[in-house]
């Protein structure tokens, strides 16, 4: 991968700041304008996977009456596709999510009965999947929470600001 492409102009980054008001229809036709020539994965599958984190922050920011927009960042670095996602959505209890962060993709069930209960938990708003699509679709996945100061802090610390999602596509 070489470059971006938006109306048919190259770029080696591009830069999104979402307000949490925005309606998802909107974000996606603006995210789907994104063209990345030599994308490894189909299209589909990278969209879906990339509106279902800035859903999620979205929600967060909502949740938490946090009016800074949502920040996703799309770079080429030594030819592979990094994307991040970051917001001030206050993070979130990786202990609650029905699935450890940690375990390989192939070890996850997302129709086993972890992620039944989160969803009846949640009243089916949330279904547990936008972190693990992610983990699936993306050569390198990474979650993050930093502190009010913009400090990397652990996933643990009860001091979450915000969450960064950091993706890598590598090129072939």
């Amino acid at each position: 991968m070489h470059h971006i492409l938006i109306n048919e102009k190259e770029y080696k980054q591009i830069n999104f700041n979402i307000n949490s008001k925005s309606e998802l229809g909107s974000i996606f036709s603006k995210i789907s304008e994104i063209d990345i020539p030599d994308l490894t994965i189909e299209k589909d599958v990278f969209l879906d996977s990339i509106i279902e984190l800035i859903n999620n922050s979205i929600c967060a920011h909502n949740e938490n009456n946090i009016t800074v927009p949502v920040q996703i960042r799309f770079s080429i670095e030594n030819e592979d596709l990094h994307i991040t996602v970051k917001d001030r959505g206050k993070g979130f209890d990786i202990k609650e999510l029905p699935f450890n962060l940690d375990d390989p993709v192939s070890a996850i069930d997302i129709n086993g009965k972890k992620f039944q209960i989160y969803r009846e938990k949640y009243n089916y708003k949330r279904f547990g999947t936008g972190l693990f699509n992610a983990k699936k679709t993306f050569d390198s996945f990474q979650l993050q929470f930093y502190n009010a100061a913009g400090e990397i802090i652990s996933k643990e610390s009860p001091q979450k600001e915000g969450t960064i999602i950091k993706l890598v596509l590598k090129s072939n």
